[in-house]
């Protein structure tokens, strides 16, 4: 089975961005930002399933991401970092306290309301960014949270903080999940060339 992995080139990263806004420009009313996506997604460290149920009043104005996780059960309180929090704020602008911040234009059979919009929904977006960024390794709605959590690795080199941070049990669970370890193998085998019969001039 092959691996979600995270966006690991800035520069590929900030085409992401610039393929989302472009997209907003155009979209109508209505229709899901798509900057915003990435935006809380590389930001906050939650996973799509979770901050796609998140309302206006639970990120305007806020300095922290709060939910409870679906998958886990647990409070997760994550801190918004001023300038996600400043673009994060100018986009949700205008917008009703109590609506979705990702509505579909589906409603809820019983209560008559818009619902957010599913997983499934937000992955076509996320991987259309992706594959229009040129990114060509396996893209899922955990390479938000991936590129997140390699991001946060390889600037601070914290493993002990981000492994709580995304809840995981083991640092090398965390190294894993967010393909340090994978990285380092194939940097390591990069350099392994006594093998071929020819040896590398000095």
């Amino acid at each position: 089975m092959k691996v979600v992995q995270p966006i690991r080139d800035l520069d590929v990263l900030q085409k992401c961005y610039d393929i989302a806004r472009e997209h907003d420009k155009h979209r109508k009313m209505g229709e899901v930002c798509w900057e915003l996506i990435l935006l809380i997604g590389f930001n906050t460290s939650l996973r799509v399933s979770d901050f796609r149920r998140f309302k206006v009043q639970d990120l305007r104005g806020k300095d922290y991401a709060q939910i409870q996780a679906k998958k886990t059960g647990k409070e997760a309180r994550i801190l918004i970092n001023p300038q996600a929090r400043r673009e994060i704020n100018r986009l949700l602008a205008g917008r009703k306290a109590d609506e979705y911040i990702f509505q579909s234009r589906q409603k809820d059979s019983a209560t008559h309301k818009y619902r957010p919009i599913s997983r499934q929904r937000c992955y076509q977006i996320i991987n259309h960014i992706a594959r229009e960024a040129g990114v060509e390794e396996r893209i899922g709605c955990h390479t938000l949270r991936k590129t997140f959590g390699y991001h946060y690795y390889k600037m601070t080199g914290d493993v002990v903080s981000l492994q709580r941070i995304l809840c995981h049990s083991y640092q090398r669970e965390t190294l894993v999940y967010i393909g340090v370890i994978q990285e380092n193998i194939d940097e390591s085998l990069m350099k392994l060339n006594m093998l071929t019969g020819k040896r590398a001039r000095a």
